[in-house]
């Protein structure tokens, strides 16, 4: 038979198998991506070795398709063997070295029994300072520690917790979203976030309430519909899906945050997707995003009777500390520290700012004295507003 007769076969068991895995029936799903891997091998070796860049697809196809019917062996060995030919084209090498490492790293899993909930976010920044493979150390530090704030804060929501504006979360939360951090196949600079399956993944009981159950695969599920809806339709679809305006205020912030700055210097783009969901599209936040959160947040303010009887103020320096138990935090402004009051920012957001230029939003009250005369309306970094 021809390359076309075994390709077109595998693409059609491929198909059945991606219906199959969308309806969590994984044990068959395997079934058909080793059938579909079985006949693109069969594709391969018919073709003519002229043939360089059917090559490449049709050799990148066959080791994805065992690498997805878990048949990591086969894969490894096709991968080897075709990348000692020499005979690829330069991306299906790249393509092929990158599936060599997804394999060590299911190999290495399974070997330690350590279980996933099905789903993984990908988060990718490119442009700006980021290169191919590579990025600041802070850059990535910051964003990975605002994808895990917005982790356990999706797994508060979905436990229907109060809404937490100081300390750390739960160990009851912690137990419930374990979120692990691994390498993803370079691109610009990506990195890919699993939670680890607890053993009471089954079923949660919170207090009496015998009858309110999570089944925690919902957690990635709901982090992407969250983030989703925050960056398009925060003033529609996000109170659908977060319909407390604390939470969503939070869910508002945190998403900020985590967008691009303003100018695009450090980054200029960040996608997050999930690798598991084959008609998921990506969540893409650009610096704009950073701009439109912005006003939904300042749009309730716009009948604040604040506004209209005190003046707002923008000052700039360096967050040198806070007690946001007391509600103040103090700004170093060129040698004087400033402390402003009615700091009542969630601990996720403004921590992280400590020691960093930021600039601050103030109403300026006159009918204080002038030692606590400053009242917090906004903090941002001011890396993210030049």
């Amino acid at each position: 038979m021809s390359w076309l007769v075994h390709h077109t076969r595998s693409e059609e068991y491929a198909a059945q198998a991606e219906q199959l895995f969308r309806r969590q029936q994984f044990s068959r799903a395997a079934e058909l991506y080793r059938l579909a891997a079985e006949a693109e091998t069969n594709a391969l070796n018919t073709l003519d070795k002229s043939k360089i860049r059917t090559i490449g697809i049709t050799a990148v196809s066959a080791v994805s398709l065992y690498s997805k019917a878990q048949e990591f062996a086969l894969a490894k060995r096709i991968a080897h063997k075709w990348l000692a030919s020499e005979l690829l084209p330069s991306f299906a090498v790249d393509e092929l070295e990158d599936l060599l490492q997804v394999i060590r790293y299911e190999q290495s899993r399974a070997k330690s029994g350590i279980q996933f909930i099905e789903g993984e976010v990908l988060v990718s920044v490119s442009g700006g300072e980021v290169l191919y493979g590579a990025a600041p150390l802070e850059l990535i530090l910051r964003k990975v520690e605002q994808v895990k704030s917005l982790f356990y804060r999706t797994t508060e929501f979905l436990l229907e917790k109060p809404h937490r504006t100081r300390g750390l979360p739960g160990q009851d939360v912690k137990d419930q979203c374990d979120p692990w951090l691994f390498q993803a196949p370079a691109g610009s600079y990506q990195f890919e976030v699993r939670v680890r399956r607890q053993k009471n993944f089954e079923q949660l009981i919170l207090g009496d309430i015998v009858d309110t159950e999570l089944r925690v695969e919902q957690i990635t599920k709901k982090f992407l519909e969250i983030v989703r809806a925050t960056t398009q339709d925060p003033e529609g679809e996000l109170i659908e899906v977060v319909p407390q305006e604390d939470y969503r205020e939070t869910f508002l912030k945190l998403t900020r945050e985590l967008a691009p700055p303003v100018s695009g210097k450090s980054f200029d783009q960040m996608e997050i997707k999930s690798t598991s969901d084959f008609d998921s599209q990506p969540v893409v936040l650009r610096p704009d995003t950073r701009k439109a959160i912005k006003n939904v947040l300042k749009k309730p303010e716009i009948v604040s009777p604040e506004l209209t009887q005190h003046k707002i103020r923008q000052l700039k320096g360096t967050l040198r500390g806070l007690q946001l138990d007391k509600d103040w935090i103090e700004v170093n402004i060129d040698g004087k520290t400033e402390r402003i009051y009615e700091a009542k920012e969630i601990d996720d957001v403004i921590g992280p700012m400590v020691d960093r230029r930021v600039v601050v939003e103030v109403l300026e009250r006159s009918d204080r004295p002038p030692d606590k005369k400053y009242s917090l309306h906004d903090i941002q970094l001011e890396e993210d507003l030049i």
